[in-house]
């Protein structure tokens, strides 16, 4: 009977140090400052981990985020990004959500994040706020409870160690409990931040892939997000022109994602190899529903691996 609920004993105590140290995505708001004006603003980062938070070193793929607005008992999306840093000024005081749900995998093809995450911040006038996403994140109480859940495991496997006679191993010293709850709380390093104020005409707030960025995939998609919903049954295959470094057309289908606030490219046939491409969003294509358009055609370069 007593071998039984040793075992018992120890496998709860190793569960329980292993669950109370598993990661989860967390949003948080890191701070705000004064900015001039009457209306607020919001500042987005997102981040891999804890350690590349603590580097100042952003997300290196693309993530879905939106901002939403608390109105009439609804939330209504205000501003859409693929970055893993955005900002959106101009925003009217208020009960605003930050939300990630997506990322897109290297065909530009969107995949669900296990755990949706949303954050609810509140809006000020005169004032930004910063918002961290943390995708990898162990907070400090977790680490605090984490050690000592380990250190409880190691005194029940001493004792099961001792019922059966065999060599036991070292308790970690005190200390070390100490250290893993504290280090994680050291401030980061100064992040770059982009600002988009936020427009009375559509704007391309982000777009897969990144300018420069190599795909190894073959039919890849290209996607232009936009900072509000246009009128999807005005958009043709012709809004978007994707050429090779010959200038010669790459044929493909282009639809509106509603949803997304997404314009999206997909060629007919796997892309040339070892070539770069321009992608370019027509501006007069783009109308969005009070009749304006985008403010002048966007495109970016680049390449497909051999």
């Amino acid at each position: 009977m007593r071998i039984r609920n040793m075992s018992a004993q120890r496998a709860s105590a190793l569960l329980l140090a292993t669950g109370l140290v598993a990661s989860c995505a967390t949003v948080r708001e890191a701070g705000r400052t004064s900015i001039d004006g009457e209306l607020g603003a919001v500042r987005v980062a997102v981040f891999a981990d804890d350690d590349a938070r603590a580097a100042g070193r952003l997300l290196d793929e693309p993530i879905a985020g939106v901002l939403e607005r608390r109105e009439k008992g609804r939330w209504q999306p205000v501003f859409r990004s693929l970055e893993p840093s955005w900002a959106v000024a101009g925003l009217e005081a208020g009960r605003y959500r930050l939300r990630f749900d997506l990322t897109l995998d290297e065909r530009g093809q969107p995949e669900d994040l296990e755990r949706p995450v949303r954050r609810a911040i509140e809006v000020r006038r005169g004032e930004a706020v910063d918002v961290e996403l943390i995708l990898d994140h162990v907070s400090p109480a977790m680490v605090a409870a984490g050690a000592v859940a380990v250190i409880v495991a190691a005194v029940v496997l001493h004792e099961w160690l001792d019922h059966h006679d065999l060599p036991r191993p070292p308790l970690p010293p005190a200390s070390w409990a100490l250290d893993a709850a504290f280090w994680i709380t050291l401030d980061a390093a100064s992040r770059p931040r982009a600002w988009v104020p936020q427009a009375h005409a559509p704007q391309v707030t982000s777009h897969f892939p990144r300018a420069a960025e190599t795909v190894a995939a073959g039919r890849v998609r290209v996607v232009f997000v936009l900072s509000e919903a246009i009128d999807g049954a005005r958009l043709g295959d012709d809004a978007v022109l994707v050429t090779d470094d010959e200038s010669v057309e790459i044929p493909g289908r282009v639809h509106w994602d509603a949803d997304r606030w997404w314009i999206v490219w997909e060629p007919d046939a796997a892309l040339p190899p070892g070539r770069r491409l321009r992608a370019t969003l027509r501006h007069d294509a783009i109308v969005d529903a009070t009749g304006l358009e985008l403010a002048g055609p966007t495109g970016f370069d680049f390449e497909t691996a051999p």
